[in-house]
């Protein structure tokens, strides 16, 4: 018998990596997987929530927690209970740190996404039955049973610094106590659903939102008063990022951003740089404010309807930043924003303070609600456009923690987003209160422009109420000029007007809810000044503003606004038989047809002419309700620009 090599004896016993023994040879692969493996066993998840965290997620947590299964007793009494004390409201915390604050959210709203699923689980383990005295305490032991299954039921270990609650000690030591049974259950639930992890779990718009919410880029706009956006852009630029071209069908990647088309002081960052940017100095003294992207069409909508020294009034402030904001894009106007929708004193101080920290000027928020507003009052007589940030379902936003956090808002509808529904009982309800808001907003009389703007995607809290108010405000004040909606005013491009993508469908700005942006809903609903002196002047001024107008002939026409109308034509008579708001609908297709035709110099020569429309609906229909560059029009558009904007096919015809 041939000696056997001792190298040879070494390759067919198994070897032991980390520990772990593997039959098969120590190749580089067979190694990685090994480690891999044992990274796996022995991985010990983080310990995020401190207990201050756990108390502050179970107050929020308590007061929008779901209806409970009827098959448990106690709990279907708990409910009920619940359910006939009305008077239990959301809690007002003082949040230490903005850190806290996220958490918090974070973790409130992930026990409300999984509340079924962690009630089963304590039924299984009969929780209740083992330790009765901590039935006063569910909503703890459920945000406290959510953290301890996503640790794959690993020990909470202290977070240094942190103090500890005795009470939230033996919770803890219970959970640990039925952990074996809890994670059978979980198992359990599962296999029964054939879900691959708990995420698949969850119903199918929650996931959806799940997975956009966490693509979604990161909007920053730019804080006038403090800096310029030039400034801001070559900062980051030193910093090692590029700025990019937008481009509508791509993404951006690594350190790299982009200024929004709509919104010419708004910056775009990838979802990678959130973390990086909240704590960028820029940000925490104020230079930039992160904020969504639907937050500022409403505010550069109503820039691009207002002249110089207008006052603006904005109807629901929230946290303030959309004041700001507006304060920001206004800066050299010497006009004045009115903010209504304070709640609180408590509100009210938190506001001022924002107004202080941001430094925005000419700003006054009344303490009286806006519906309790006479519209004839004197300190709005000069009061020309209104922003209206509707209180809405949100149900086009896919992640609410981060909205609450940003925009101020109500924390109750981290309940409806939860279930991926919402309740159709509130939506009557908000679709009311928005129909009264906007109607009450029309009635202002030197208001020449509304913007109405949601975060639904829900066209009864959209195009409904739009329609019903718009027809009965015209109804009642019969004038003249009637309100009526008007194509977006903001800078659009080819995929915003292509009618078979995202953005402008029937004079409205719509956007759904994608990985790239939240959905919104905007409107714009217009009406020239009842004067016409005053009508000229303003259809002079805006054109001025939005450079469609030399500084000469703006001299000229602000000294001849008289003459500019004296070749104006009656309208025709109309009919007896013909309604008055069908005859403004005929009237308003005329118009758009003879400004189509002074666009192409082409003569209409079937129309007579005594049905030509006034030069002066003319001009404000065609250059100043929908001032665009002549860069971003398309290239059909550009071949027929001849002094005037002419609106794609989708604007043409009657409101």
């Amino acid at each position: 018998m041939s000696p056997v090599n001792e190298s040879e004896t070494m390759t067919q016993q198994p070897v032991s990596t980390f520990g772990l023994y593997s039959a098969h040879p120590e190749t580089p692969a067979n190694i990685m997987t090994t480690r891999k493996a044992f990274n796996e066993y022995f991985h010990k998840e983080p310990c995020v929530y401190s207990h201050q965290v756990f108390q502050y997620a179970a107050k929020i947590f308590g007061a929008l927690r779901h209806d409970s299964k009827e098959d448990n007793p106690y709990l279907r009494k708990r409910n009920q209970e619940l359910s006939r004390n009305k008077a239990l409201q959301i809690p007002q915390i003082d949040f230490p740190s903005a850190k806290d604050q996220r958490l918090t959210f974070e973790l409130a709203f992930a026990t409300l996404k999984y509340q079924l699923l962690l009630e089963e689980m304590l039924m299984d383990c009969s929780f209740y039955s083992l330790f009765p005295e901590f039935k006063e305490d569910m909503s703890v032991v459920m945000v406290m049973l959510y953290d301890y299954q996503h640790r794959k039921f690993q020990p909470w270990m202290p977070l240094p610094g942190k103090e500890l609650n005795p009470l939230f000690v033996e919770i803890e030591s219970a959970l640990m106590t039925c952990k074996t049974k809890l994670h059978a259950s979980l198992a359990r639930n599962r296999i029964k659903s054939s879900a691959l992890n708990i995420e698949h779990l969850l119903p199918l718009a929650v996931q959806t939102n799940s997975r956009v919410g966490t693509s979604l880029p990161v909007c920053a706009w730019v804080n006038q008063h403090k800096t310029s956006i030039s400034a801001v852009t070559e900062q980051f630029r030193d910093e090692g990022f590029l700025l990019r071209n937008y481009d509508a069908d791509e993404y951006l990647l690594g350190q790299s951003f982009w200024i929004d088309i709509h919104c010419n002081d708004l910056l775009i960052f990838p979802s990678a740089c959130r973390q990086h940017l909240t704590q960028h100095p820029l940000v925490e003294s104020g230079h930039i404010i992160i904020q969504d992207k639907s937050s500022s069409l409403g505010p550069q909508s109503l820039k691009a309807l207002m002249s110089d020294g207008d006052d603006v009034l904005h109807v629901n402030v929230a946290s303030g930043l959309t004041t700001a904001h507006i304060s920001s894009l206004m800066q050299d106007s010497g006009g004045i924003v009115w903010g209504f929708g304070i709640r609180s004193e408590e509100h009210m101080a938190q506001v001022k303070h924002k107004m202080e920290e941001l430094h925005a000027k000419h700003v006054k928020i009344a303490p009286e609600p806006f519906l309790d507003v006479e519209p004839e009052d004197s300190r709005f007589k000069n009061v020309k456009v209104i922003l209206i940030m509707s209180h809405c379902s949100k149900s086009g936003i896919s992640n609410p923690v981060d909205f609450i956090v940003s925009e101020g808002e109500d924390m109750s509808i981290l309940k409806d987003l939860s279930i991926g529904e919402v309740d159709r009982s509130k939506v009557g309800e908000l679709v009311a209160k928005q129909g009264a808001t906007l109607k009450h907003a029309l009635k202002f009389p030197r208001v020449h422009a509304v913007v109405y703007t949601t975060r639904s995607t829900n066209a009864a809290e959209n195009e409904s109420v739009i329609i019903k108010a718009v027809e009965y405000i015209n109804t009642l004040q019969q004038r003249k000029m009637p309100y009526r909606v008007v194509p977006p005013v903001l800078p659009l491009g080819e995929s915003d007007i292509d009618q078979r993508r995202t953005g402008i469908r029937d004079r409205y700005l719509r956007f759904p809810m994608s990985d790239k942006n939240n959905g919104c809903f905007t409107a714009i609903i217009t009406r020239e000044a009842q004067d016409p002196k005053e009508a000229a002047r303003d259809v002079l001024a805006r054109a001025a503003a939005l450079g469609l107008l030399g500084s000469d002939n703006m001299d000229e026409g602000a000294e001849d606004s008289d003459s500019a109308l004296r070749p104006r034509k009656k309208s025709p008579r109309r009919s007896k038989s013909t309604p008055h708001r069908l005859q403004g609908v005929r009237t308003a297709a005329m118009a758009t047809r003879n400004t189509a035709s002074v666009n192409t110099g082409l003569k209409q020569s079937t129309a007579p002419a005594k049905r030509k429309s006034p030069k002066r609906v003319v001009a404000f229909n065609s250059t100043i309700t929908v001032p665009r560059t002549k860069q971003n029009l398309p290239a059909a558009q550009k071949k027929t620009e001849q002094g005037f904007l002419k609106h794609p096919a989708p604007f043409s015809g009657p409101t």
